[in-house]
């Protein structure tokens, strides 16, 4: 067993397809608009050097500084509820030296490795892991809940049930774990807010209020729907451009790129997707050990959930639930910490090794020796 050279280990696939997403986020935010193309340029220098640090840096540690993370991610969620400040009607963000960060995007990253370090340190997954696991997971989810962020909050709920499925959690488990939240459904229920009921309850029928909590919906559907099989052109959507589409950088730029590029831009953006989150299966796969195996399919578990939900609401196929689509929504924690995730698979890579097999040797050289017995050659 040897060493490869860094630049074999290194996946040039992965960093391919990370900047051709991000050149399709900086095409459409800035056909929606300048100022945020140009704020998410920056943000997208502070994620490559956030993404070249983590690449850099032995992934290997990090599962001994668990516990430390885990901690800095409550004190960051909890800082919110003291000191945040309140944006749409949500308490997400803190400055930090007069700069507005959204802890919630940090802290995905930190669960992440917190999770992968408690469950790649189990050799099974009994009552008392699982329950361990939910112990470390659901604090979290229930601060980001209050903040309140439905979405973000699904995406940490789903990385939670990703992590233990990949860690090996049975099927009655899993089956079990399912019909608790089902059964505590209507409990969740009661703690949203007002505008998220109505969110959830216009997502069958957003005629019903078509001028509140049904706009967002409808003006998302008829840009999308009007992009047609080729779109409209760069820079010539009018729902966009005009700013029908609400949140047209952030939570409804898929709208706004659909739009503008039709249905086979569409499909092209989400092939583009799919071969990212493959190719973080591919780095689960080759990992030199389970906590980076676990690390890398956490990334490829949180990239897929976000893209479902994000894209799902533009079309009303999930319900609204505020989500960054990854690298093409403007924002500056969500860029930061998704590319530092993704620099964080690339130091997996990196730091695989890589068996050299020898060449097969040719049948006459396996001598036999006086008894009978295969003797092997020297």
């Amino acid at each position: 067993m040897t060493r490869a050279g860094r630049l074999q280990r290194f996946d040039h696939l992965q960093l391919l397809l990370t900047g051709a997403l991000s050149g399709l986020g900086l095409m459409t935010l800035f056909s929606a608009s300048g100022v945020a193309f140009h704020r998410q340029l920056v943000f997208l220098v502070l994620g490559l050097g956030a993404y070249a640090a983590a690449a850099s840096f032995d992934y290997r540690k990090l599962q001994k500084a668990a516990p430390a993370l885990y901690g800095a991610c409550l004190l960051l969620l909890l800082a919110v509820t003291v000191a945040g400040h309140v944006r749409l009607g949500a308490q997400r963000w803190i400055s930090l030296a007069g700069v507005p960060v959204e802890p919630s995007e940090l802290g995905k990253l930190l669960m992440l490795v917190v999770l992968a370090a408690f469950l790649s340190s189990r050799r099974r997954l009994g009552n008392r892991e699982i329950l361990a696991s939910f112990g470390l997971g659901l604090p979290p989810v229930l601060l980001v809940l209050f903040q309140p962020d439905l979405g973000t909050s699904i995406v940490f709920l789903c990385l939670l049930l990703g992590m233990l499925f990949l860690a090996g959690a049975s099927r009655l488990h899993l089956a079990a774990i399912v019909a608790g939240a089902a059964i505590a459904f209507p409990v969740l229920l009661r703690l949203l807010h007002g505008y998220q009921r109505q969110r959830l309850q216009v997502f069958l029928d957003p005629s019903k209020d078509p001028l509140g909590a049904g706009y967002n919906l409808i003006q998302a559907r008829i840009a999308v729907g009007s992009g047609g099989l080729f779109g409209q052109g760069w820079l010539h959507g009018h729902q966009g451009s005009l700013g029908y589409v609400p949140e047209r950088t952030t939570d409804f730029v898929f709208a706004v790129y659909a739009e503008q590029f039709g249905l086979v831009g569409c499909v092209l953006l989400l092939a583009v997707f799919t071969a990212l989150v493959i190719r973080l299966a591919r780095s689960a796969a080759v990992a030199s050990d389970r906590f980076g195996h676990l690390l890398c399919a956490g990334m490829a578990v949180i990239l897929g959930t976000q893209v479902v939900q994000n894209v799902g609401m533009n079309i009303g196929a999930t319900p609204i639930a505020g989500i960054p689509l990854p690298l093409i929504s403007h924002g500056g924690s969500a860029t930061v910490a998704f590319l530092a995730g993704l620099g964080l698979v690339q130091s997996v890579m990196l730091g695989r090794r890589a068996v050299l097999h020898q060449e097969s040797r040719p049948l006459d050289s396996y001598l036999l020796g006086e008894s009978g017995t295969v003797r092997l050659p020297m």
